[in-house]
């Protein structure tokens, strides 16, 4: 699977901060994703601020929060939902202000955010990037060549020199009409190449 997404509920308040932060902090590890420590710094910074924005300028009870990993393209979407219509302005705070600066450390820290009216209220989203993740278990299972693939270049990083295959033999049989030609350093180990190879 390429996509991982999930969606929970918190109730409108300032507690409900450092919860969403626990909750994405799960997910990530539940999903197996890899973050190095610019992307984590990312995704717990932008959704504090997210979060923290829904709580002070949005109505309603409750908060709506929408975390999707999508892996081929690199990209962790957090969106926060709450009921108020009001869209969030960017606003630039001063040296001396204590709060106003949530919009503009999204800004620096997201590939992308945004903000859209919904049926209920708006929607102010972010992306965050994520650097290659590795391949699991899981995913080999789900993707055979790509596991066959991964198998291959594990497997040639430490292959043993293959001794020279000989007309008639079963190895060779469709491939050469003849001894295979090799050279010195098709057998001598260390070397990758190998007495088989086209």
């Amino acid at each position: 699977m390429r996509r991982h997404s999930q969606s929970f509920l918190l109730v409108r308040d300032p507690t409900s901060v450092p919860i969403s932060r626990r909750r994405l902090q799960g997910l990530v590890q539940k999903w197996g994703l890899r973050l190095d420590e610019s992307s984590d710094t990312a995704l717990t910074v932008i959704t504090s601020e997210l979060v923290t924005n829904a709580v002070r300028h949005g109505t309603g009870t409750v908060l709506s929060i929408t975390v999707s990993a999508n892996l081929s393209r690199r990209r962790i979407l957090v969106e926060v939902y709450d009921g108020s219509l009001v869209l969030p302005v960017p606003h630039w705070a001063d040296s001396e202000d204590e709060s106003g600066r949530g919009m503009a450390l999204i800004d620096r820290l997201s590939l992308c955010h945004g903000a859209e009216h919904t049926t209920c209220g708006k929607c102010v989203w972010a992306e965050i990037a994520m650097p290659p993740q590795r391949v699991t278990r899981q995913r080999l299972i789900l993707r055979p060549r790509r596991a066959a693939r991964a198998i291959a270049r594990r497997l040639g990083a430490a292959r043993q020199p293959l001794t020279p295959v000989r007309a008639g033999s079963r190895a060779g049989r469709g491939r050469h009409s003849s001894a295979v030609p090799h050279s010195s350093s098709a057998l001598r180990p260390g070397t990758r190449g190998s007495a088989t190879d086209p």
